[in-house]
């Protein structure tokens, strides 16, 4: 049974307390707190955190790094993870920062060591990852990654191989130069609750749940995430949250997903013997903003009793802008990735109800039927608002556009006691 604990209780608990202002080698109270987040992670590890205990990051600190929590020891309560002090969330931030180090590589090539601990950038020192997935240069996301050296063509492309990261650059990139790089930014374990954590700057993932069950994620802020390279043929990755097959329990609420390479929120996996579904797996109340897509949904494998998605909900969100994230121009597969919700080869049974929310904004539609082209049985679409700009698909497969609507709502059955809009441009005006 999973607790859920509104405010994270001091009594019979082990409290730890993290601001970049202490040390790891403290007692980590509120009065002598830890330094890191890799301390964290050797208490996890050793079991001096355990189920029930909670994790403090101090608020306006940002902690440069990832924490990836392994299965907690102990058999009961949950394991927290939220903040303390005033200000705003805590970052968990998974760039390395430049230093002046950078080397002329070639004419109008710059190149930077970002191998672990090379003394060559601050930050995310640790990671061993030099798979960089985008850059952040005063302010702006850089997200040009180039096949090769030879492809660097313009200022800001780059490329990265296992020790450096190349820029393309009139001059020397200097500090300050953020790179992300292939990492997810927190994996939290069953039993444990994330709550009011800022993630951004990861090359992967902002969370990943794997298999995992009990979970709950809310009030969190993640942006600024993925890009990395996912295979040798190019191809590029990175969610807000994914929801990986054999999760169950899981609730996320009242977060902010923003900016991400790919979709705000997914549940995908392939069926094997120990894990074959997602059980009462909850989105709710939560506000999506330029993300390629919002919601994803793909199943692979044989479906079997108690196969698939099994109860899951997508309630009460605010969805803006579908397609219009820092990588809508930079993908090598644009068509049609502009869409509020993308399905494709679900091969599994699948119990989805998608209702109550506001879907405002697309670059290409408002929904998505990919891959095999099967409309998945017991994907309930119903009483949503939906408002796109002239012309934008309702659905990207058929013909019918925004405007026409009504007619393809009788045709499909789909979307029953949902409103429908027509925005004055294609994307909502006005947001962040």
């Amino acid at each position: 049974m999973f607790t859920d604990e509104r405010t994270p209780s001091r009594v019979g608990r082990n409290t730890r307390y993290v601001s970049v202002f202490g040390s790891d080698s403290a007692p980590g109270t509120e009065a002598a707190p830890w330094r890191s987040l890799a301390r964290v992670q050797d208490a996890l590890g050793s079991g001096d955190l355990r189920r029930g205990d909670a994790v403090l990051l101090k608020r306006g600190d940002t902690f440069f790094g990832t924490l990836h929590q392994p299965s907690i020891q102990g058999t009961s309560g949950v394991f927290t993870v939220s903040a303390y002090g005033a200000g705003p969330r805590p970052k968990v931030a998974g760039y390395k920062v430049s230093r002046r180090a950078w080397i002329r590589h070639t004419t109008g090539v710059w190149k930077l060591d970002i191998t672990a601990r090379s003394g060559q950038y601050s930050g995310n020192t640790g990671a061993p990852s030099t798979n960089v997935g985008f850059l952040k240069v005063a302010g702006l996301i850089r997200g040009w990654k180039r096949i090769s050296l030879d492809a660097l063509a313009y200022q800001w492309d780059f490329y990265s191989d296992e020790t450096f990261v190349y820029v393309r650059s009139n001059f020397d990139p200097g500090d300050g130069v953020a790179i992300a790089v292939q990492q997810d930014g927190i994996r939290p374990a069953s039993h444990s609750i994330l709550d009011g954590i800022h993630i951004e700057g990861h090359g992967a993932h902002g969370i990943a749940t794997g298999g995992s069950e009990n979970i709950r994620i809310r009030n969190c802020r993640l942006e600024d995430l993925g890009g990395s390279r996912l295979s040798s043929d190019g191809t590029r990755y990175g969610n807000g949250i994914e929801v990986w097959i054999g999760a169950s329990n899981i609730i996320m609420e009242d977060n902010t997903i923003r900016e991400c390479y790919d979709v705000a929120f997914t549940m995908q996996g392939t069926a094997t013997k120990d894990a074959k579904s997602w059980t009462d797996i909850h989105f709710g109340n939560n506000r999506v903003e330029n993300c390629n897509q919002t919601f994803e949904m793909w199943s692979a494998g044989d479906a079997t009793p108690g196969s698939g998605h099994i109860r899951c909900t997508f309630k009460d969100n605010l969805c803006i802008n579908a397609g219009y994230s820092w990588a809508a121009s930079i993908r090598p597969d644009t068509a049609g990735k502009g869409t509020h919700i993308l399905t494709y080869d679900t091969e599994l049974p699948m119990d989805v109800e998608v209702t109550r929310n506001q879907f405002i904004g697309a670059r290409d539609s408002y929904i998505n039927i990919s891959g095999d082209r099967t409309d998945p049985k017991g994907l309930n679409l119903h009483h949503n608002v939906i408002k796109l700009g002239p012309g934008k698909k309702t659905d990207y497969q058929n013909a019918e556009t925004i405007e026409q609507a009504a007619p393809w709502q009788a045709r499909t059955g789909k979307e029953r006691g949902s409103t429908f809009g027509v925005l004055t441009t294609g994307r909502c005006e006005g947001q962040s």
